[in-house]
């Protein structure tokens, strides 16, 4: 009962995810953080020889006859022979401006280790995340919104983060209140109790009532960013459609709607958060007045308590912004409770059978010797097959020709084929070998492909081609070679900067034709013994596309190429082909018997 009563204030599984997080990070990361713990800790006793050193400061300056009933005092005055009360008045003084310095200086230097370790949090954790959605498997990301993942790299981690500074600065308000209080007990404990218990029970009082508002808002505001991202990352990547539908609107209005929510929600919340602090004012500076005025009106001689007041006003004036503070901790802690849990759980989605590491070494690159096969393999996706019970043999050396209308499984075959989705049923095997995530993984490394939404980056083109090799050492003979066998020779000698050409945002300076042939020159730059083109020359005309074809078989007579497409033509060369129908594979031993089958010309 006392748990569920105290969940009003704090959100303990919030607190227990943080942990959560913060096992995530290194071993080394994990002491920097119980340092600032205890940097923490020697702050609030600071705080609490602070606030205890201005009683006799006060008592001195209000009544100097009084100093030597402090028995510290005395004992110091008597053990240093200090006789005279101006003697003692500056060494009080001196004491308590070294004791305000230095605990400024420790002050300081805890903010500094939150800010340091934030930033230390944001580069490690960064790291970690962006790793983990890059190293999952292919099937993870065809399940899962772009959008989302973006969102949680840059929003939500910046957000998860914040938690755990706001955590730090929780403790540290905590800390640092439990100082000034213990000192303040020295004055009045009863006093001390009153004022604890009755800021306990405001700032309870506020969480419980806030916490509605707090759950609602935080929620709107993680789901409209992600949105945002979404709708943004939609409509440039449709940008050509939206021109030619004029379609800005509806992008625009889908923007402003989410938009809105966002900054309303952001808005309502920072008011929210604010709120308790100046009730708290009103209610703290109201009862000194009333105090004051009871004190008058009952005859008490208000300078005697003047050192008393002195201390607690300095008391009050340093513990409302800290009891402010925390609850808006715990107010930003249970506001980005969403982001945090949706880090953490990419941080946990488990990725053991795929090779999440680029450390580990592997043992050789995997290349077909004598042929890869499948057998008996069908394919599921959700309640739909897509393939069943497909058995074929690719043999090394092989020029093989894949047909079939769109959507009967061509690119979901290449899929498995290089391990990217696991067949619901049967085997690939290499050379006789069943292949597992290890093994597809080295196999892939002596693979080119050229897929159909093939990506361009904004930049060179010789970066483009040289893409995943080091930029350090460019083979210039390979790289003037590749260029020749994709045709791609005229065009970049026609360009002012020749290689050094900007092709622009995914290529949008390049024809359809000069991309294509530019993603046949980087899967040729990689000198990989596997080839696959998944239409790879849809776009360029048909002299060319022989001419390119005829290039990549004269200059690597070893290489085993896979191409899909739907002009016949470009499987002319193939030395069998297969066809994909109704969910099973046919063999052909030529194009010529495939067109006599259904008559094609």
């Amino acid at each position: 009962m006392r748990i569920k009563k105290l969940s009003g204030l704090f959100d303990f599984n919030s607190f227990i995810k943080v942990f959560e997080l913060i096992s995530f990070l290194n071993k080394s990361t994990r002491k920097k953080f119980i340092f600032i713990i205890a940097a923490m800790f020697i702050n609030s006793i600071f705080e609490f020889i602070t606030i205890g050193s201005m009683i006799p400061f006060i008592t001195l300056v209000s009544n100097p006859d009084k100093i030597l009933e402090i028995k510290f005092l005395k004992t110091f005055a008597d053990f240093f022979s200090i006789q005279k009360t101006e003697e003692l008045f500056l060494f009080i003084s001196f004491l308590l401006l070294l004791i305000i310095f230095l605990s400024g200086v420790v002050k300081i230097f805890n903010i500094k280790l939150i800010n340091d370790f934030g930033a230390l949090l944001k580069i490690e954790l960064g790291k970690k995340l962006y790793k983990k959605i890059l190293y999952q498997n292919y099937d993870f990301h065809l399940k899962t919104n772009s959008s989302k993942l973006i969102s949680s790299q840059i929003q939500q981690l910046d957000s998860a983060i914040s938690v755990i500074s706001q955590l730090m600065i929780l403790s540290l308000s905590v800390l640092t209140s439990l100082g000034i209080v213990l000192s303040l007990i020295v004055i009045d404990s009863k006093i001390v109790f009153f004022i604890v218990l009755t800021s306990f029970s405001f700032y309870f009082f506020a969480s419980v009532s806030t916490k509605k508002y707090n759950n609602l808002y935080g929620k709107i505001i993680f789901e409209s960013r992600t949105t945002i991202i979404k709708i943004i990352q939609e409509s440039l990547g449709f940008i050509r459609q939206i021109i030619l539908d004029d379609s800005h609107k509806f992008f625009i209005d889908e923007y402003n709607k989410n938009n809105k929510q966002f900054s309303r929600a952001s808005s309502l919340t920072q008011t929210v958060a604010q709120i308790p602090r100046y009730l708290m004012e009103v209610i703290v500076l109201s009862v000194l007045v009333i105090s004051i005025i009871i004190m008058y009106l009952s005859g008490i001689d208000f300078y005697a308590y003047i050192s008393v007041f002195g201390a607690f006003i300095l008391g009050l004036q340093k513990l409302l912004p800290l009891f402010q503070r925390t609850f808006n901790c715990v107010y930003a802690i249970r506001q980005d409770k969403y982001s945090l849990y949706s880090v953490i759980e990419l941080l946990k989605v488990n990725n053991d059978d795929y090779i999440n590491s680029p450390s580990n070494v592997l043992e050789d690159i995997l290349e077909v010797k004598e042929e890869i096969s499948f057998e008996n393999v069908s394919y599921s996706y959700k309640e739909n097959k897509v393939l069943e019970n497909i058995n074929v043999e690719i043999k090394k050396g092989d020029i093989v020709g894949i047909v079939g209308k769109t959507g009967a499984g061509k690119s979901t075959f290449i899929d498995i084929l290089l391990g990217l989705i696991k067949p619901t049923s049967g085997n690939i095997y290499l050379d006789k070998k069943e292949m597992n995530a290890n093994l597809f993984r080295r196999f892939r490394f002596s693979v080119s492909s050229v897929p159909q939404d093939y990506f361009l980056l904004d930049r060179t083109i010789e970066e483009n081609i040289i893409f995943g090799k080091s930029h350090k050492v460019i083979d210039q003979k390979l790289l003037k070679k590749v260029v020749e066998i994709s045709m791609l020779d005229e065009f970049v000698n026609a360009q002012r900067s020749g290689l050094k050409t900007y092709v622009g945002e995914d290529g949008v300076r390049l024809s359809g034709g000069q991309k294509q042939r530019l993603a046949i020159a980087r899967a040729l730059y990689k000198k990989h013994s596997f080839l696959i083109l998944d239409e790879a020359t849809s776009s360029v005309d048909l002299e060319t596309e022989k001419n390119i074809l005829d290039n990549i078989v004269i200059h690597n007579p070893k290489i085993t190429v896979i191409m899909i497409a739907h002009r016949l033509q470009t499987l002319e060369k193939c030395d069998y082909i297969y066809e994909i129908k109704n969910k099973r594979i046919f063999k052909y031993k030529n194009i010529n018997e495939y067109r006599s089958k259904y008559q094609i010309n």
